[in-house]
């Protein structure tokens, strides 16, 4: 799995320790929230998760968790999904009044799929995904957006997803459609990150809050939220931490263009982390592609911790809209 060019191979990244000397802002807990979930998905406080979805652990890293939004069982989409985004380019999309249809070419024609394979049919329009993490910065992976150059010709596009199982196009509204003001910080070399401050404030969702003290544990379920590669979103529970140190290692299902996907903590819904770098994606079956399945001995998927990019984004705890 990797960013930007849709591809095959594994990106090998060399991550090493970054220090900044920025310092942190004051926690504001006006607006704290008691964040309750369980394997399958965001619920609150008092509520039953729904445990007829198809949602399940796996033990074996590389079965298929990925769910469209309308498959995603408690309130996912409602808070953590809706804070996903993906990054493409102006040319996938196309005015239509007060929306964008997004268009492009199919999943099977973008990686030579062989028949059978899930989402075949669906657009590959995105090339990164990322997330919102404060009413006007979002944060993906850091060779997705490298330079003003990368800002200037980036749409940030939320609610690119599948809602009902009969859809077939895709729009947005033209509110969802953002621009990038500036490259708040930016690290492709030790660290793989970039923090974005969008041309204006996101007023209709809530930005996600990340982890800011102690560690993530080995064995901790995960979640992922993004775009693999470029389809609508998708939602991928399952997941576990492998190994935690200057990156984290995890069996999450991930692929080209998850590159800057939100890593969620299944129980706490903390952010994690972000998705930057992993194992191949394909395997050939002929002269077409198959999705590869992990065989128990694969690395796991790379990503970069909350650690490495927190201190560029201010420290507020953000009301959970849905647990009202």
């Amino acid at each position: 799995m990797f960013g930007r060019a849709i591809s095959s191979s594994s990106l090998i990244l060399t991550i090493g320790l970054f220090f900044s000397a920025c310092g942190q802002e004051q926690v504001d807990n006006s607006g704290a929230f008691n964040q309750t979930s369980t394997n399958y998905g965001l619920v609150c406080p008092g509520e039953v998760p729904d445990t007829s979805s198809k949602v399940t652990i796996k033990a074996i890293y590389g079965e298929d968790n990925r769910l469209d939004w309308f498959e995603a069982p408690g309130r996912t989409t409602e808070y953590w999904a809706r804070a996903s985004l993906a990054l493409m380019y102006s040319s996938r999309l196309f005015e239509d009044g007060d929306d964008f249809v997004i268009q492009g070419p199919t999943y099977q024609e973008t990686a030579n799929l062989c028949p059978g394979e899930s989402f075949a049919s669906q657009p590959s329009a995105a090339f990164c995904s990322g997330f919102l993490v404060a009413p006007d910065i979002v944060v993906t992976a850091g060779h997705c957006v490298r330079d003003d150059i990368d800002c200037a010709t980036t749409r940030f596009v939320f609610d690119y997803s599948k809602t009902n199982a009969s859809q077939e196009k895709y729009r947005v509204a033209k509110s969802s459609v953002y621009r990038c003001q500036e490259v708040i910080a930016q690290e492709d070399l030790r660290d793989d990150f970039a923090v974005i401050r969008l041309d204006r404030q996101v007023e209709d969702r809530t930005p996600l809050n990340l982890r800011r003290s102690d560690s993530l544990g080995v064995g901790e379920q995960l979640m992922i939220i993004g775009h693999p590669m470029g389809l609508p979103s998708k939602i991928a529970d399952g997941g576990f931490a492998l190994t935690v140190g200057n990156v984290i290692e995890a069996s999450v299902d991930a692929f080209a263009a998850n590159s800057g996907s939100v890593i969620l903590n299944s129980k706490t819904g903390l952010v994690e982390g972000i998705l930057v770098a992993g194992e191949a994606d394909f395997f050939l079956d002929g002269n077409c592609r198959r999705e590869a399945v992990c065989d128990g001995t694969c690395r796991g998927e790379i990503i970069t911790p909350t650690a490495k990019f927190s201190q560029f984004i201010p420290n507020i705890i953000y009301n959970n809209p849905v647990c009202q």
